[in-house]
């Protein structure tokens, strides 16, 4: 008489296997948050990039000044003359915990709503309060990693012309580097 052989796990092994399991997970946790807030970080900052892009864009193939304007809880791209609203997104999709810190050219602090005109040529129209930068920001998580993005017009030695999404944490040098 043959003797049969079962197949499958005893309940110690799998015991063993959910312990193993549980505890690569609890040391990958700290990581996973860091990388989930750097991804709300990195998403927010594009969300305001394309924002000023599309605004100056707009500006370019309508031939009329158009505007940027960053507020609390979204973005906006308007027609200066008309006031008629091209698009406006809101900042919480998919960057709900991000801060957006807004500076003009001297590095001061600007209240919300704060906007950058574009004109035909798809110039920033001078302007003391015009958006210089916006940091983005997530202080709520340790070791994330800030971005910025920043709007040029060859002013101030700038190497570049528009719209900049750059890492602050790297040389002016280096192409992902902020100027």
């Amino acid at each position: 008489m043959r003797h049969l052989r079962h197949r499958g796990f005893t309940l110690i092994e799998l015991m063993v296997a959910l312990t193993i399991g549980i505890l690569l997970l609890l040391l990958a946790m700290p990581q996973m948050s860091v990388w989930m807030s750097d991804n709300q970080i990195r998403v927010g900052a594009q969300s305001v990039a394309e924002g000023m892009r599309m605004a100056q864009a707009a500006a370019i193939s309508r031939n009329l000044n158009t505007q940027f304007k960053l507020d609390a809880g979204a973005w906006s791209v308007l027609v200066v003359d008309t006031g008629t609203v091209i698009e406006t997104t809101p900042l919480i999709a998919g960057s709900r915990d991000v801060t957006f810190s807004i500076y003009d050219a001297a590095n001061g602090a600007l209240a919300t709503p704060s906007t950058v005109t574009f004109n035909p040529l798809g110039q920033v129209i001078a302007n003391a309060t015009n958006i210089a930068k916006v940091d983005v920001t997530m202080p709520a998580v340790a070791g994330t990693r800030p971005l910025r993005v920043i709007v040029s017009n060859l002013a101030g030695g700038t190497t570049f012309y528009g719209v900049k999404l750059c890492d602050p944490a790297f040389a002016a040098a280096d192409p992902k580097g902020c100027p």
